[in-house]
């Protein structure tokens, strides 16, 4: 079962995460159980197969365990062999318990047999839905050709035969709704990953500014309101609010098309500027904030220098350079953040007053 064709419906990182993690529960699930069934297997005094058939489940399962730590990209490969050998395992025993006419025996059905079931969970949780169904579909052709072959070729009396391809039947029917029932949860698990990820990309794309690709003033004001009514309220706080020059010109002369280029261009030339830590956005129009937690009033004056230079270098197919004009401003005790951003406009117009392209602080 190659790896690929189980991840062939995986088109999306939610899935492939929902996926690993069931897989991951579902070793350890099994891993407890045969711990448990070992423990208890001491004093009822079980036989030697199934004390060693459980202590294999617990080698295994420990093994794939780490094996997810240590490469959980190959949680694929790690299922096909994890469902192939549990549902490898049952099939034999209840191939052995029909065929072998042991139906009749207290061990009925086979001690493994039980556990078929289990195959269809670890299908429809781990491997893509079509991959699912038709590895699930596979082990009921299967069994329902064990079941056949023994009420084909006899072998008990009539009314013991009856009996056995009663109890046979309802196995198989059991099979059966349990694969619909997947089927069916497999659809509603979907939708459900599908909701997730559509949420998330809409909670996202509410605090971002879609056409620069940074956080728009809704995501810098919470940011900013956070920073300033931190518990630590000794920490130092600076920001910048810069505007391009002459903006009104750039739409006026290259259309407004290219003026959305230049918003596109400058933002990237000030994300490549900044250091981790420092948060950015488009505070709206052609203006735009960083705030710089941690920073006083010099060193945002160099940060906003090195925006300045940045913005500056930055060539376009045509006939224009781009500058910037920005105001710094250092948070004060009880500033509010309406107080301290007027103080960086306020900068931001001397700055164009004293003629542009140039960094003024409050």
């Amino acid at each position: 079962m190659p790896s690929a064709l189980l991840q062939t419906e995986s088109t999306t990182p939610h899935e492939q995460m929902f996926r690993r993690q069931a897989l991951t529960a579902i070793v350890g699930i099994s891993l407890a159980t045969a711990l448990l069934g070992l423990t208890v297997s001491f004093p009822l005094a079980w036989a030697p197969g199934i004390k060693m058939g459980l202590a294999f489940l617990v080698v295994k399962n420990i093994g794939f365990l780490l094996w997810l730590r240590a490469f959980p990209a190959q949680y694929p490969l790690l299922g096909a062999l994890h469902f192939l050998i549990l549902v490898g395992t049952s099939v034999y025993k209840f191939s052995q318990a029909v065929l072998g006419e042991h139906l009749a025996a207290p061990g009925g059905l086979g001690t493994y047999s039980y556990w078929l079931p289990l195959g269809y969970v670890v299908a429809f949780l781990v491997f893509p839905r079509r991959v699912a169904l038709l590895c699930s579909a596979g082990v009921l052709t299967v069994l329902t050709g064990i079941v056949l072959l023994y009420v084909l070729t006899g072998g008990d009396e009539t009314a013991v035969q009856r009996t056995n391809s009663t109890l046979l039947v309802q196995v198989l029917l059991t099979h059966v709704t349990f694969i619909s029932f997947f089927v069916l949860f497999g659809v509603l698990q979907d939708r459900y990953v599908r909701v997730i990820a559509q949420a998330q990309s809409e909670a996202r794309a509410g605090y971002l500014d879609l056409l620069t690709g940074v956080p728009n003033r809704r995501q810098l004001t919470v940011w900013l309101s956070g920073r300033l009514h931190s518990p630590l309220g000794t920490e130092e706080l600076s920001v910048i609010l810069f505007d391009i020059d002459h903006f009104k010109q750039v739409n006026d002369t290259h259309g407004h098309d290219y003026g959305d280029e230049v918003l596109r261009r400058t933002a990237a030339a000030v994300t490549g500027q900044l250091r981790r830590g420092t948060l950015f956005g488009r505070w709206g129009g052609e203006e735009f904030l960083v705030i710089l937690p941690g920073a006083g009033a010099a060193e945002a004056q160099g940060v906003a220098e090195r925006i300045r230079l940045g913005v500056a270098q930055v060539r376009y197919d045509r006939p224009l350079t781009v500058t910037v004009s920005l105001g710094v401003a250092q948070a004060r005790a009880g500033d509010s953040l309406e107080s301290l951003v007027k103080r960086a406009d306020d900068a931001l117009y001397g700055a164009k007053r004293a003629g542009r392209n140039q960094v003024q602080a409050a």
